[in-house]
C-alpha cells in the first residue's frame, strides 16, 4: 500500500513539474564548436532550476550531433526534428519563456540575418523574436573571427569576409537576439528568468496598490470623493449600505465598486 502511495506521489510530482516548470525551447543547429560547453550549461541549469526543455534539431544537427545522447543529457519533454509538421508556430511557441540556440551555426546565423524562414528552425527563431520571446544564441560556432576559430587554423580571412561575418552577428543582435559565449548560457537564462519574476512581482504590487478599501457599513459620497479620477478599485464590505448620493456619484464619475 505504501509503495502504491509513493508511486502515485511520484506521478503527481511529474505532472506538477510538467505543467508548472519554466519551459525552455533549445534549438540545436549544425554548429559544433563548443557545443559540449553549451550542453553542460543547459544540464547545470536544469539541475539548479525548475526548468523543462523541448529540443528542436535542425536537419543538419540531427545528422551531425548524437540526438540520443543529447536527449539523455537534457531529458526533454519533447524532441523535434526539423521537417516535422507544426501547424501553428505561434501556438507552439506560446508556452516557452526563453529560446536557447545552442551552438548557432554560420548557416543558420546568415539565414536569420536575412530573415530567411525557409525551414522550421529559422522560422521558430524569427517568429519568437516577433512574438517578444527572448532568444539567446551562442556565438562560438558562428563567429569565424574569434580566437577559437583562429586556433583551428582559420586565419586566412580577408577584410571583406571578416566584415561580412561581423555584420551577420551585428544584424542578429539588432533584431533582439542575445548573443553570448557558450559558457554564459546558464547565466543569461538566469538573468532573463529573474527579470521575468521581477516584472511579475511589480505587476502584482501595482495591482495591489490600485485597490482602496473602505471598511464602513455605510458608504457616503464623502468617502468616495478622495478617489475620484484615480482609476482605483474601491472595495467595500459585502453588506455595506451605499447612500443614494454616493450611488449618483458612482454613476457620474465611473467609480468602480467591488464588494467582498
Amino acid at each position: 500500500m505504501e509503495d502504491l502511495k509513493e508511486k502515485i506521489r511520484e506521478i503527481a510530482m511529474e505532472v506538477i513539474k510538467k505543467y508548472y516548470s519554466t519551459k525552455i525551447l533549445v534549438v540545436v543547429t549544425g554548429g559544433t564548436i563548443n557545443f559540449d560547453v553549451s550542453l553542460k550549461e543547459l544540464v547545470a541549469l536544469r539541475k539548479e532550476h525548475d526548468v523543462s526543455y523541448t529540443v528542436l534539431f535542425s536537419q543538419n544537427a540531427s545528422k551531425i550531433h548524437d540526438v540520443e545522447a543529447i536527449t539523455r543529457e537534457l531529458e526533454p519533454e519533447r524532441v523535434i526534428i526539423d521537417g516535422e509538421e507544426i501547424k501553428c508556430i505561434r501556438k507552439f511557441l506560446k508556452p516557452f519563456k526563453v529560446i536557447v540556440v545552442a551552438a548557432l551555426s554560420r548557416n543558420t546565423a546568415s539565414k536569420i540575418a536575412n530573415l530567411f524562414s525557409e525551414n522550421l528552425t529559422t522560422e521558430v527563431i524569427i517568429d519568437a523574436l516577433m512574438l517578444g520571446i527572448p532568444v539567446i544564441a551562442t556565438r562560438d560556432a558562428a563567429d569565424p573571427c574569434s580566437e577559437v576559430w583562429r586556433n583551428l587554423g582559420f586565419i586566412w580571412m580577408g577584410t571583406a569576409m571578416r566584415k561580412a561575418y561581423e555584420d551577420v552577428l551585428k544584424r542578429i543582435e539588432e533584431y533582439g537576439v542575445i548573443i553570448c559565449p557558450s559558457s554564459d548560457i546558464k547565466q543569461k537564462v538566469e538573468e532573463l528568468l529573474m527579470q521575468s519574476k521581477t516584472k511579475t512581482l511589480d505587476n502584482v504590487q501595482n495591482e495591489a496598490s490600485s485597490r482602496v478599501y473602505i471598511k464602513k457599513n455605510i458608504v457616503t459620497v464623502q468617502d468616495l470623493m478622495p478617489y475620484s479620477g484615480k482609476n482605483e478599485e474601491i472595495y467595500i464590505p459585502q453588506n455595506a449600505i451605499v447612500t443614494p448620493l454616493a450611488l449618483d456619484y458612482i454613476r457620474e464619475h465611473g467609480v468602480k465598486i467591488c464588494r467582498e
